[in-house]
């Protein structure tokens, strides 16, 4: 496929665009932070391919901008950034990333329950600050997991990879969802299905796994979280703007929930207009109550090559009219190859 150019929004990790994309022009924003709209329509208008990351939103302005735009190619699972709509009416494909990608953010799920709820970072917070002398009977304590019950809200893959790795705990599993799952699956696991209501006030762990729309945004606020226990504990590896920042800060501040341990941030979901600029203050201020680590859900080298990979593949695959693997929109197969 020679003159045909890419371009990469975000650097990649440590991979060969060689062996991604052989003679291909290859154009990759050198710098870490993520470009305006002005920025990138200024870099991409040329382009055959854009290689989108999380932060990105592209609109129907940058995407009229781009007139030889044949695809718009993802790097995570959410497309809420993206205006599938505008890209669609040109014929744009628009792909996502593996679902491999689901067990990775599954993981770091977990991770985050049981540090939140034991009290993890407190404690490594602890040696680091002070001279341990000894044990001490009330130091950290924090709250059970196992045989509790947890409530997740969303039951498509990442919500179902969170709930077998509840298994083991021996919890009590609800789950909230506009359909319920398939009847095996609620038998296998001992799925029970609630509305939210009553999900958020049975749960003593919240789990958010549903994909960011209009209908998600702010879905936990402070009407939710005065519904829950006051040991309840709000996990968060879902979107940012699902879950009203300010109003949970608030939430640990008085003590209407326990815990709040979250991987994503309303500052990253810039398609919102009063997003905020940065992780809100309160959240931030309340350190022993918290735990917020910095959207690395699949940053594991193994999966991120596998997601790079993956993304390249999409590309050439709809750069030679065939229908990409991870797309998310139906356009008309475009059967002539790019030369």
């Amino acid at each position: 496929m020679k003159n045909v150019s890419v371009y990469y929004t975000h650097q990649l990790p440590d991979i060969s665009f060689e062996r991604l994309m052989p003679n291909v022009t290859i154009i990759q924003n050198e710098n870490r932070k993520t470009l305006t709209k002005s920025e990138l329509i200024r870099a991409a208008k040329d382009v055959h391919a854009i290689c989108w990351f999380v932060p990105d939103v592209i609109d129907e302005e940058v995407i009229a901008s781009c007139p030889k735009l044949r695809i718009l190619a993802g790097f995570g699972r959410g497309h809420d950034n993206i205006d599938i709509t505008a890209a669609t009416s040109r014929n744009i494909w628009v792909t996502v990333g593996p679902e491999t990608m689901v067990d990775p953010v599954a993981d770091l799920t977990w991770g985050l329950i049981l540090s939140v709820a034991r009290r993890i970072a407190v404690g490594d917070r602890y040696i680091r600050a002070t001279k341990l002398s000894g044990w001490h009977p009330t130091r950290c304590l924090g709250y059970p997991v196992s045989r509790k019950n947890l409530g997740i809200i969303g039951m498509g893959k990442l919500g179902r990879a969170i709930a077998r790795r509840a298994v083991g705990f021996e919890m009590n599993l609800f789950y909230c969802e506009t359909t319920p799952v398939d009847k095996a699956l609620e038998k296998e696991l001992d799925l029970k299905r609630l509305c939210l209501d009553e999900l958020l006030q049975k749960s003593d762990f919240v789990c958010i796994a549903t994909p960011l729309t209009n209908d998600t945004y702010h879905q936990i606020s402070t009407r939710e979280l005065s519904m829950m226990k006051p040991t309840a504990i709000l996990i968060n590896t879902a979107r940012g703007s699902e879950v009203d920042e300010s109003s949970v800060a608030h939430a640990l501040d008085r003590g209407i929930i326990a815990g709040y341990a979250a991987d994503v941030f309303e500052m990253e979901d810039r398609q919102y207009p009063d997003h905020p600029s940065q992780v809100t203050t309160g959240l931030v201020n309340q350190a022993d109550h918290t735990l917020l680590t910095p959207h690395i859900s699949t940053s594991v080298k193994d999966t991120r090559i596998e997601i790079a990979t993956y993304q390249a593949l999409n590309v050439i695959q709809a750069l030679k009219g065939q229908r990409p693997t991870g797309a998310v929109n139906v356009i008309p197969l475009q059967t002539a190859m790019l030369a």
